[in-house]
This record gives C-alpha cells, sequence and structure tokens, in this order.
C-alpha cells in the first residue's frame, strides 16, 4: 500500500468521525441492538407470568434443538434460544449497516465536494483507489461490530448469570460470528455499497440502494425465529466460506471494470 492509499484512508477516516449524518445513525443503532433487545429480553424472562405459554410459542425452535437444550429450565431455555439462535442473525445487521451507511457516502461524498476528479488525476490507478476506499470504510465499520461485541457480552453475562450463576457469552459459535462471519459481511457489505456510491449522485440516494444488500440477512433472521432452519457451527462455517468466495469476485469483477469516465 502507498503513501497515496495511505493518505486517501486517513482522510476517509476522519471524515466519517466528523460527520453527524454518518457516526450518529453508526452509533444509535447498534446500541439499539446490543443494549436494549437483550435488556427487553431479560425483563420479559423476568416478568414473564407463563413461562409454559412462551415455550410453546417457540415450539417449532425448541423441537430442533439438540437434546441437551431441551432439559433446561423454562427461563434458561428462553435465554439460551435468544441469545444462540435469535440474536446472530439480529447482530449480522450491525456490520452491514455500519459498513452501508459509511460505504454509500465514500464514492458520494467526493462527488459532492468536487474532489473525485482531483483523486483520479492523482498518480494512484483505479483499482488501488477503490482498494483505498474499502479499507477506509472496513477499518471504522468493523471497529462498531467489536465494539458493539464487547457491550452486548457484557449486557448479556450481567443478565444471564441470575439465571446461570456463571458467564454465559460468549461462546464458539459467537466467536466464529465475530471473527469471521462477520469480517466477510462487512466486505460483502461495503464492496456492494462503494459500487452503488460510486454510480449514485448524492449520499441520499447511494443509502437506499444499498439498503437492499440486508434483505438476505432479514430473511435468515426470520428463518430462525421461525424455526424454518436453526444455525449451527458448520452452517456458519459454510456460510462464512461462501461469503469470503463472494467477496473476492465481486471485488475483483468491480476493480477491474471502475474506469475514470464512469466514476465521473
Amino acid at each position: 500500500m502507498n503513501s497515496i492509499q495511505r493518505a486517501l484512508i486517513k482522510k476517509d477516516v476522519k471524515e466519517i468521525t466528523s460527520s453527524k449524518q454518518i457516526f450518529i445513525p453508526m452509533i444509535i443503532v447498534p446500541l439499539v441492538f446490543t443494549l436494549i433487545v437483550p435488556i427487553i429480553l431479560f425483563l420479559a424472562v423476568y416478568f414473564s407470568p407463563d413461562e409454559t405459554k412462551m415455550i410453546n410459542d417457540m415450539k417449532s425452535i425448541v423441537e430442533k434443538l439438540p437434546s441437551d437444550l431441551k432439559n433446561l429450565q423454562p427461563k434458561k431455555l428462553m435465554i439460551t434460544v435468544a441469545i444462540n439462535y435469535a440474536f446472530p442473525s439480529l447482530f449480522l445487521l450491525i456490520p452491514l449497516m455500519a459498513s452501508s451507511v459509511i460505504g454509500a457516502s465514500s464514492f458520494v461524498g467526493e462527488k459532492e465536494h468536487k474532489t473525485l476528479e482531483t483523486l483520479l488525476y492523482t498518480p494512484i490507478s483505479t483499482e488501488e483507489l477503490f482498494s483505498a476506499k474499502i479499507v477506509g470504510v472496513f477499518i471504522p465499520s468493523y471497529i462498531v461490530t467489536l465494539i458493539s461485541f464487547v457491550i452486548f457480552g457484557i449486557v448479556i453475562n450481567i443478565g444471564g448469570f441470575r439465571y446461570f450463576g456463571e458467564l454465559i457469552f460468549p461462546n464458539i459459535k459467537w466467536l466464529m460470528l465475530i471473527f469471521y462471519i462477520s469480517p466477510g459481511v462487512t466486505m460483502l457489505g461495503l464492496t456492494f455499497t462503494v459500487l452503488v456510491s460510486a454510480k449514485s449522485n448524492n449520499f441520499q440516494e447511494s443509502q437506499q440502494i444499498s439498503g437492499l444488500i440486508v434483505l438476505p440477512f432479514i430473511f435468515l433472521m426470520v428463518g430462525q425465529l421461525s424455526g424454518l432452519f436453526l444455525l449451527t457451527d458448520l452452517s456458519l462455517v459454510i456460510i462464512g466460506t461462501v461469503i469470503f468466495i463472494i467477496d473476492y469476485i465481486i471485488i475483483k469483477i468491480i476493480s477491474r471494470r471502475f474506469v475514470p469516465e464512469k466514476l465521473i
């Protein structure tokens, strides 16, 4: 990575952290997912008047659980199902959202500030420019994901200690999610949004179109909550590998097709 790319990455990170239009939603949404939603879960479990009814409502999920989990006490079972099968797919929306918001402003920001043409006249190839933009979006997006993971873990362990008498987070599934799946999802979201932002005229248009990338992950979340299927450790490995392969293919295709005339 040359000095121009490093300077461009530093510039993008600085602009991201100083822009309220980008920074505020990038902070508020993860806080809702990692702080408010888990608190609601523990309040619902604590004040639940009829635990049996709630378990019956989750019957489609419970039937697919491993036998050792089915024998847990109702409240422990509710917490375990939520943490290991409902929240993971919900958590993946954080790296997607962060990379979408940040990536949507990437090239559009250069257009709106009339700096894109200047960048294209610098001694840097279009592929190098694209790579710098990717890294400049990936770093803050993944940092947001890691911070969200820590906050989520603290809330889960505090709330879960009352029922389990020990720390229950993170487990293998969540470690795979944060260190294997999340980087791939972040890369997938930002490559798509950077592509969209390069062809959009303003930030709002770019953000709206790039939001379509969340649809497959919403389907994943609905599938989990409905009991249609459950994410296992093996399925996470497969999903992560497929995502990284898709990332590699998209980056190669986009970097080759990006030419100055189309960017302008």
